[in-house]
């Protein structure tokens, strides 16, 4: 399957992305998790149905533009860019697939838009991490304050600069679930900036190490998805060995399995199962797409 480069203008700049398939077809948005890009997904596109699919880089990843400086970055401004996106290619439904931090935007506004989303497909997530009553403050306070800490060094000091080998190790490690060496490539491909010196560095927001999302307990959580549910069918993949968030939004798991439009599924596999092991995960998302009928 073919794909070429898109930029879409949005009000703070250009939200750029990847498309894969022809435009005539059934068009499926496609979202990554926190600190990756759209290349997460060259791995396991290519396994998929011929559709049309739109893999984008959220603001501050790969190769998307910031959002305005200076600001914190709230969970909710993301929406915009599933808005924009959506009236750029002016199609009226679609599918939405998003991994970790993309499925949980895509959570939040499939419940927000229904009329506008087909399917859904999360892929090892459920829904942005709660905070108990107690420890909302403290915890929005701590986000400020390294806030105002990152925007200080900003001032003083230029981005850290990696060799090649240097970022390539970072990408693989820095989190959860290491990656394997190709994974980690498909996202240098789009968040690598080439120096005069022939070192490099990211162009990935330093501001989202502290994003914010929406403050309210699980209690809160549960009863907003009671009232307003996901009314199209959803799909839930989760890799075995992350139990992070199985764990600690099971209620809201739990909740979502009683639902007849929901199928949940459990694969081999770490955080990143689809760009590590995409065989893995195609074949249900392939079934998903094909045989579950879009209207219940």
């Amino acid at each position: 399957m073919e794909n070429q480069e898109i930029k879409i203008q949005a009000p703070w700049g250009k939200v750029a992305g990847k498309l894969w398939g022809n435009p005539d077809d059934t068009p499926v948005l496609v979202v990554h998790g926190i600190m990756d890009n759209a290349g997460g997904f060259d791995k396991l596109i290519p396994l998929l149905p011929k559709y049309f699919y739109i893999c984008i880089d959220l603001p501050g990843h790969g190769r998307s533009d910031h959002f305005p400086p200076s600001l914190p970055i709230f969970t909710v401004n993301y929406i915009l860019v599933y808005i924009l996106t959506m009236n750029y290619f002016k199609k009226d439904k679609y599918i939405i697939m998003g991994h970790s931090y993309g499925g949980q935007l895509a959570l939040l506004f499939a419940r927000m838009y229904p009329e506008r989303v087909e399917k859904l497909v999360l892929l090892d997530t459920i829904h942005y991490l709660t905070t108990s009553s107690n420890r909302y403050l403290d915890d929005l306070k701590h986000k400020f304050k390294e806030h105002f800490i990152t925007e200080e060094k900003k001032k003083v000091r230029s981005p850290p600069r990696y060799t090649y080998e240097e970022v390539l190790a970072k990408v693989k490690q820095n989190r959860p679930f290491p990656l394997t060496e190709d994974a980690a490539e498909n996202l240098l491909k789009r968040s690598l900036i080439p120096l005069d010196d022939g070192k490099y560095y990211l162009s990935t927001d330093q501001r989202l190490k502290y994003f914010i999302n929406p403050i309210h307990d699980i209690r809160y959580a549960i009863e907003s998805i009671k009232e307003h549910p996901v009314q199209c069918p959803l799909l839930i993949i989760f890799g075995h060995e992350n139990v992070v968030q199985r764990h600690v939004l099971r209620s809201i798991l739990n909740h979502l399995k009683k639902q007849k439009n929901v199928t949940v599924k459990y694969v081999p596999g770490t955080h990143d199962v689809h760009q590590i092991n995409p065989e893995i995960v195609a074949p249900l998302i392939n079934d998903f797409f094909i045989t579950q009928k879009s209207k219940l």
